[in-house]
């Protein structure tokens, strides 16, 4: 029987053919080399991505390229490969950022040193393209921030959004995995891993490196807008049970949100209201229910937004 690696990567690909030879490359060049497999979910991409894919995979172990048909979103997509992960732990990366060669092993070591659940790194931005990138390890364990409230890390935090995770992969499967009702999981993932969460890892050095004119689904603003209420809409309505500390502050960045929404974004509701939620939950009063679902009404109702597949939306 074949032994179970110890780490799954699992990386969503979308039109990324011109970066996956140095995506895979930085892969290869990990210090020590880990004990790992590596999960390709293809979101049925219009350019050459799946055949560099399977050209390139020799470099790697134990590669799965999945393609699909039809294209969902990262959300989606990424559930689908962590449903196949056979690690212990997942790490979670962009298709079009270059992992840091010795980041996964000193993270597994901040994991362990720290007895956490879920270790998050940063994501450095470079002008360079990515065939001059060439990411230079750490060297050295950097600066780590530690929480038993891993939500309240989050909710009071910034720059946990972007795909730079190390977590256990019953972690990942406890919490649900991504909310498949939203198309981008970056603002609705950490916030279901927190909740659920023993303890977690600020690891405040570079885990990947962001090449020049990297493209994200994160530009189109309507779309980030109308995501990222629903990321904290939905852990309100999915978890009545959070203390009423993290329920204000998470209904509180629903109304900055939602204020946000109105002045750039268009969305049908009235400044007023939405500027005297925005205030109140600024000043840490209570955003009331009835607003939130006023809010809730009106980003469903804004035209443009991609959407995941009624197939596979959960309930």
């Amino acid at each position: 029987m074949t032994a179970l690696p110890e780490i799954s990567f699992v990386i969503p690909v979308y039109n990324k053919a011109d970066v996956l030879p140095y995506v895979i490359r930085a892969l290869a060049a990990q210090q020590p080399a880990p004990d790992a497999e590596y999960i390709f979910v293809d979101d049925s991409s219009s350019d050459a991505s799946v055949a560099v894919l399977e050209q390139e995979a020799s470099a790697l172990p134990a590669v799965t390229v999945l393609r699909n048909a039809a294209n969902a979103g990262p959300s989606i997509r990424l559930n689908q490969g962590a449903a196949l992960a056979r690690g212990r732990l997942l790490c979670l990366i962009d298709a079009d950022e270059l992992i840091v060669p010795d980041a996964v092993a000193l993270m597994r070591h901040a994991m362990q040193q720290h007895d956490a659940d879920m270790v998050h790194g940063k994501v450095l931005r470079s002008t360079l393209p990515a065939a001059q990138l060439v990411p230079a390890p750490l060297g050295a364990m950097p600066d780590c921030g530690t929480s038993d409230r891993p939500l309240q890390m989050i909710l009071r935090g910034r720059g946990f959004v972007r795909m730079a995770w190390l977590v256990e992969t019953a972690l990942f499967r406890a919490a649900g995995g991504c909310d498949e009702r939203l198309f981008i999981q970056d603002e609705s993932l950490p916030l279901r891993l927190a909740a659920t969460a023993r303890q977690m890892v600020d690891f405040r050095g570079g885990m990947t490196c962001a090449p020049q004119a990297a493209s994200h689904l994160s530009a189109d603003k309507r779309q980030q807008h109308h995501d990222r209420f629903f990321a904290y809409y939905n852990l309100l309505c999915d978890q009545p049970a959070l203390p009423a500390g993290q329920r204000r502050l998470i209904a509180a960045t629903c109304a900055s949100v939602a204020w946000k929404a109105v002045r750039r974004s268009g969305l049908p509701l009235a400044q007023l209201a939405v500027l005297r939620a925005y205030l109140l939950g600024k000043a840490g009063f209570a955003v009331t229910s009835e607003f939130l679902d006023q809010a809730a009404a009106a980003f469903r109702s804004l035209p443009g937004i991609r959407h995941a597949p009624a197939a596979h939306t959960r309930a």
